[in-house]
This record gives structure tokens, sequence and C-alpha cells, in this order.
């Protein structure tokens, strides 16, 4: 039987129509299993299709990036942070209510048994989601540059070497992440890109990466031609009820019907939370990234340059330097020092660290959530509303298997993944 919390929510047949809010890589990831299932889909979007944060993030595929930002010990990272403009993690001290309730919550989290178990459950999303990758992208032909040669944590400093030995412990003895640990001298030969005199690393096999806009453009592509219309510019502005169940949504452009509707709109949930029904804990984050042409000397796997807080994705058509945390609020301002920081750890780590013409720098807003896991499940509202969004920073890494979950709910199965981790309630 499914779970108690799906027993007389209006459980569908195929056929029926929903209707999908959002076009980064979470809303197409549910119009593809709930097509596969045999329902009428339509992707809406407020702005052009795959144009947020999906479209410029380093596309890390990375269970190994498991557990959650709230850990002991970040807060006070965070109030360091405060005097280094420069710093990947960085809190922009403002009067903002909502700010401040989410830093509250995100404080009650910042412990090990919360950690623990917040990483178990990303963990689940991350391994299906790793393992449906595989199939999708061979059936559908979703030609995005996709690499499983596994990703680097690659150290400048020897003392944060050392530090991250715990961690890479936990990861293999709690969760089975399968972490081999890579001296100083072995890494020059495993790695040529990266600059000589750096600490070591770990490598993580598991791992494996991508080009986000090619995926988000190819997966288009194969749903358009499966039937799924996609609408840009084309926001929600409400919901029309009847009978205690939505029937349609308010847009820009008119009224839609549907028998279904899910919201995958990230950072922006916040603002429909009349619609949902329910006050999102989502906070936006802003991330940078870089694209420029491949290098000569391109790195043969993604790395994570820990000291820095920045990633470099090596990929055929080019390379991505990306990463940073700014809680600036909903502004798309291009901050430079965080454009430095960029540049400065690809200076420092690698042998060729960039290639002209640098594009210009992209920002993008990751919806953060106080302990680290998304919000995937059916609204308070009405029966037939469903929400998945607050994917922190691993929304192209667990978009399949949440498509996949968002589906068998709606479709009345028992989800592959236990969902009660993402409820909305908790």
């Amino acid at each position: 039987a499914a779970p108690e919390v799906y027993k007389g929510r209006g459980l569908s047949s195929p056929g029926q129509q929903v209707l999908v809010a959002g076009a980064g890589v979470i809303g197409p990831a549910c119009a593809h299993f709930l097509e596969v299932l045999g329902y009428s889909v339509t992707v809406v979007d407020r702005g052009p299709v795959y144009a947020q944060a999906s479209y410029g993030n380093c596309g890390n595929i990375c269970p190994s990036h498991l557990l959650p930002l709230a850990q002991p010990g970040v807060i006070g990272q965070a109030l360091a942070a405060l005097a280094q403009g420069d710093a990947p993690f960085f809190l922009a001290p403002r009067i903002d209510l909502p700010l401040w309730r989410w830093l509250l919550r995100f404080a009650g989290n910042c412990r090990r048994n919360r950690m623990i178990h917040s990483g178990h459950a990303a963990l689940a999303l991350l391994r299906e989601s790793r393992h449906l990758y595989d199939g999708l992208l061979d059936e559908y032909a979703l030609e995005c540059e996709w690499d499983s040669s596994g990703s680097l944590y690659v150290f400048e400093r020897s003392h944060a070497l050392q530090r991250f030995a715990a961690t890479a412990e936990l990861l293999q003895t709690e969760y089975g992440i399968e972490a081999r640990f890579v001296t100083a001298g072995a890494l020059a030969a495993m790695e040529p890109a990266l600059r000589p005199g750096l600490a070591g690393a770990w490598y993580f096999p598991g791992d494996a990466h991508l080009r986000p806009d090619r995926l988000l453009a190819c997966w288009r592509q194969s749903l358009r031609s499966r039937g799924i219309h996609f609408m840009e510019h084309t926001g929600v502005q409400g919901l029309v009820f009847r009978d205690g169940r939505a029937c349609a949504a308010r847009t820009s452009r008119g009224e839609i019907e549907a028998d279904f509707f899910v919201f995958a709109t990230g950072a922006m949930t916040p603002f429909l939370s009349r619609e949902i029904g329910w006050q999102a804990p989502i906070q936006p984050a802003k991330g940078y990234s870089l694209t420029m042409p491949r290098p000569r000397c391109s790195p043969r796997v993604a790395l994570h340059l820990v000291d820095y807080g920045v990633v470099v994705t090596p990929m055929r058509s080019g390379c991505r330097l990306g990463s940073v945390l700014e809680f600036s609020g909903y502004n798309r301002r291009v901050d430079l020092r965080r454009v430095t920081l960029l540049r400065s750890a690809a200076r420092a780590c690698l042998v060729e660290p960039l290639t002209e013409p640098v594009e210009q720098p992209w920002v993008g807003w990751r919806s953060m959530t106080p302990d680290g896991l998304p919000r995937i499940g059916p609204c308070p509202t009405a029966p037939n509303l469903y929400l998945a969004a607050g994917h922190n920073m691993l929304g192209m890494s667990m978009a399949p298997a949440t498509g996949q979950l968002i589906a068998q709910m709606i479709d009345g199965q028992v989800p592959t993944v236990d969902p009660t981790p993402y409820r909305l309630l908790q």
C-alpha cells in the first residue's frame, strides 16, 4: 500500500493533465517521469526556459557531497566570513526577518546527529539519481558531455587535508561512499592539470559531471518530441479552486486548467506561500560561475578546490569555474570579489588557470533550506498540489530521483525512495 500521507489524495490515472511550474532541471525531470507514466504535461516558467540556477552551475553529479551545509562549526565560519568580503560563504548583514528566522533554524541543525540524519536522507536521492542518469542519458540520447570518471577534492594546505580525513572516514563508514586518499607525490601523475606543491587530495570514483546547459537543451527537445508543451515567460499568479481542489492556474498568459499541479520553483518558492498554503523555509544563495574554452592542459576529472570553496568542471566543449554561497537576497548584482575568488583559486591550483575568452560572469540563486534537504510532496492547500523545491546546491544531482518521486506520488505508487525526510510540514 502507498504510504499513509498519500491515501485519499485523489490518485489519478494516466491521460490526465499536469501543470509543472518551473523549467529548471527539476521541472523537466518531473515532466519526464510523469510522461513516462502516461500523463499529459505542460511546463511553464516565468522567464526563458533553463535560464536559472540549473543553467550555469558546475554540473557535478556528486553523491560525495551528501553532507549538508549545516554542520558543527559552520556558524563560526560564517561569522568569520562577515569580515572577509572574498570568502566563498558570505552573508550580507541586513534587516531581513525571513533570513534571520531561517538562520535560527539553520543554527538548530548544526549538530552532529542532525547532520548525520540529513546526510542519509540526501544520499537516498543522490544514489537513486546517479543510477537513473545512466539509463536516461542512454535511452533518450541526451548528449550533455557526461563523464563518470569521478572527482578530486584537492587541498593546498596540509592542515586542511588532515582535517578532511575525518570527513572522508565518515563518508566511508557511515554512508558507504568510496574515497581514496591521494598523496602529494601521486597527485601530479593522477592529475597533471594541477600545479606542483599541493598538499594532496581525496578521490571519489562514484561522482560524475556533465554540462548543464547541454543537458537541459537536449532534455527539452526530447520532452517536446514526446508531446510535452513548454510555455516561456508565463508566471503563475494564483490558483483557481473548486470543491477543495485546484482546477486551474492563473498565469500571465491566462488560465491553464489541469488535474494536478507541481511547483518546481526553486528559490522563488517563498513567493508562492499563499498558493501552496505553506511558508517555505527557503533562502536564495547566489552562486557564480565562469565558463571558458577548454584549456590545452585540461583537468581529467572534476576538481573541488576545497581551500577556496571553488569547483572546476572540465567539459569537452569548455571548462567552468564556479561555486560561492552569497546570502545577499534576491538580486543579480555581480560582486567582483566573488569573481576574483574564482580566478584566484584557479591561479593557485591549476597549471593553466584561465583560457581566453572568458565569458561574462554568470550568477544564479540556489534554493537553500535550513537542514540541507529539499521539500518534495503534497501541499497543504489541496490534495492535487505538489512541491519539489529547496535542493540547495544539489539540484542537478537530485533531479531524476526528485522527478521520479513526484510522478510516483501523483500516480499513487509506492515511492522508490522513502519521501518522509522531504515532507513539507516538519
